[in-house]
């Protein structure tokens, strides 16, 4: 009889459920984003769902470390799609991010980002923030040949800029499976040669006139010198940040504006801002 539980856990628990299913092949996961009102959830849960054998639940209930309501999985349900219901694809600005394999409309910019566990498959507002604030900066006549994807998740800010206009990026991430799914969707996309994915847990030595920075506000308050050591001297350089509330966008602007930063454009969504940042 196959089964499923989904539960609520923290991210931390992700590779632990992974290492499961490659231990016993039987069982299948799918790992979701938390979206909610409240920043301190979205920053440390995800939702999982597991399909699986019912002899193998106590090796789920073992390695979730808590009580797992498991139901038999209804055979004439078609859950592929009712999965694809759950993740339309996007459209954001010129860019439409397909999900589940759509074909892109003429005149767009396709990105395919499946979901998955590494974060940014497109739906969350700070991801919207981050895609329009770089369109703002194309409008205003910038290019950039380069640019630093920290804290890139899934990758799609940074394949976004190498579809729009061959930027070539670095990604950087602390999660190591983010790391490797950065890199393939980056192949999916058509942009492996542009695009580096790395592990990493602050900014680098070298210098960028485009930095995303989509995390979460005490990371970037904390990491905020580095980032703006890292931002390029030169004119048109831009740092588009997001991860914050309205409620805390005050604090996250008198540190970057302390640090000689302007705020050059905003984007508000949901209760969630995106910020472009400049020098001078």
């Amino acid at each position: 009889m196959l089964t499923t539980a989904t539960f609520t856990a923290p991210k931390q628990l992700a590779d632990t459920l992974l290492a499961l299913t490659e231990t016993h092949p039987e069982i299948t996961l799918d790992v979701g984003e938390i979206v909610p009102n409240s920043l301190p959830t979205y920053s440390s849960h995800f939702t999982y769902t597991l399909w699986l054998p019912a002899e193998l639940q106590p090796a789920a209930v073992a390695t979730a470390g808590q009580p797992l309501n498991f139901k038999e999985v209804d055979a004439s349900i078609d859950y592929v799609a009712q999965t694809k219901a759950l993740f339309p694809p996007l459209l954001i600005g010129p860019y439409f991010i397909a999900r589940n394999n759509e074909a892109t409309p003429a005149g767009k910019i396709g990105l395919c980002i499946a979901p998955n566990r590494a974060f940014g498959s497109g739906e969350h507002a700070t991801t919207t923030g981050c895609l329009l604030g770089y369109e703002w900066l194309l409008s205003q006549g910038h290019t950039y040949k380069s640019c630093l994807d920290f804290g890139a998740g899934s990758g799609l800010l940074a394949i976004a800029a190498a579809k729009r206009q061959g930027t070539r990026g670095l990604c950087l991430d602390n999660d190591h499976p983010s790391v490797d799914i950065c890199a393939e969707n980056a192949a999916l996309n058509g942009v492996a040669d542009l695009i580096t994915s790395e592990w990493a847990d602050t900014p680098p030595a070298q210098a960028f006139p485009l930095i995303f920075a989509n995390i979460l506000l005490h990371p970037l308050l904390e990491l905020a010198t580095p980032l703006v050591q890292t931002l390029a001297p030169t004119p048109g350089s831009a740092l588009i940040l997001s991860g914050f509330t309205e409620e805390q966008g005050p604090e996250l602007e008198a540190r970057y504006r302390s640090l000689g930063l302007t705020k050059q454009w905003q984007h508000a969504q949901g209760g969630w801002l995106a910020q472009v940042w400049m020098r001078g």
